[in-house]
């Protein structure tokens, strides 16, 4: 988004950065003025604190700052969303994927591109969760929560690799391959006992040569995969289908064989379907309805036409007309 000059002006003359810290300088804004102002400075992290009277940010309030002095925009929440293909996870995905995680308490949790921390959240009822968010948005956001242990401002993929966590919980992004990327980068984070539980996309379930070496991973380990309701992110802003996927960081001696689902449509059990008999009745009966439904209208097509006329019922008959053999009208009056 383009900010307007009235505002820029206001962030590039009249603003103080200390560390974390930015405060408004000179006499006081109007309130619409300062509104977008705050607006802007809540889309680049900064969260005002009244007992401070400044905006606090997760990473330092210059560096937060400096691209949109230097740009003249910034991205808003809805930008930001379709640009690092965010899509929050939705409550009973995530209540599905907690219990996947079989978390305990004390348990060490992880949660890469966190976003807002809907999985963190959850994952806190217990376990002490550290996320890693690239956005500073979202990064003070997950601080505000004060549910997780630490908040790291980064791009996941390039952060090093510390093998502590018991468990790593995550919804990455899926454009291009790129949840495979994040999944295998986020093995290398588990204890060797621990477990990663993670959202994929559909596309990870195809064998394709893209998804081969993958795919080969999660059965050497003896991975789980279990499909998702179609469309279960709809509300979160994409219909993409998806699984969700849980690695061990070892495989156990007693793992079973890996089943990737497929989109066949379900089958019904038995007891759904009934008895062979029952069945058969049933086709009978159907069988019966549209023998009797085709005689309905076959007899309208037999049923005799009256030969005689009753006598109060005037007829007229039409006159005829023949056509010679070229075609012309002759009229029976001639």
């Amino acid at each position: 988004m383009r900010i307007p000059a009235d505002v820029l002006a206001v962030l590039s003359d009249r603003t103080e950065a200390d560390g974390h810290r930015l405060t408004l300088v000179g006499p006081r804004l109007p309130p619409a003025l300062y509104q977008r102002v705050n607006e802007v400075l809540e889309a680049v992290g900064g969260r005002w604190t009244k007992s401070e009277g400044a905006h606090f940010f997760p990473v330092h309030a210059a560096e937060a700052l400096a691209p949109v002095l230097a740009t003249g925009e910034v991205v808003t929440p809805g930008e930001r969303r379709t640009l690092a293909q965010y899509f929050p996870t939705p409550a009973p995905i995530v209540d599905r994927l907690i219990a996947l995680a079989a978390l305990e308490p004390g348990m060490t949790v992880l949660e890469p591109s966190a976003g807002s921390g809907a999985i963190a959240t959850a994952a806190a009822r217990g376990a002490i969760v550290d996320c890693i968010e690239r956005d500073p948005g979202y990064a003070t956001v997950l601080s505000d929560t004060h549910v997780v242990r630490r908040v790291l401002v980064a791009d996941f993929l390039t952060v090093s690799v510390e093998p502590r966590f018991d468990r790593v919980l995550m919804n990455p992004p899926f454009t291009r391959g790129t949840d495979m990327a994040h999944v295998v980068h986020a093995l290398r984070f588990l204890k060797p006992n621990g477990l990663l539980v993670s959202v994929m996309s559909w596309t990870v379930t195809e064998q394709t040569e893209s998804t081969t070496a993958f795919r080969k991973l999660v059965e050497q380990r003896g991975g789980r995969v279990e499909a998702l309701p179609a469309r279960a992110f709809a509300r979160a802003g994409t219909t993409v289908d998806t699984v969700l996927v849980a690695i061990p960081a070892t495989r156990s001696d007693g793992g079973r064989p890996t089943v990737w689902p497929v989109r066949d449509i379900p089958v019904r059990d038995a007891g759904e379907l009934g008895s062979p008999a029952d069945i058969a009745a049933e086709i009978v009966s159907d069988l019966r309805k549209a023998v009797a439904a085709f005689e309905m209208v076959a007899s309208g097509f037999t049923r005799p036409v009256p030969t005689a006329v009753p006598d109060d019922i005037e007829v007229s008959w039409p006159r005829r007309s023949s056509k010679s053999v070229n075609g012309s009208a002759a009229s029976d009056d001639t």
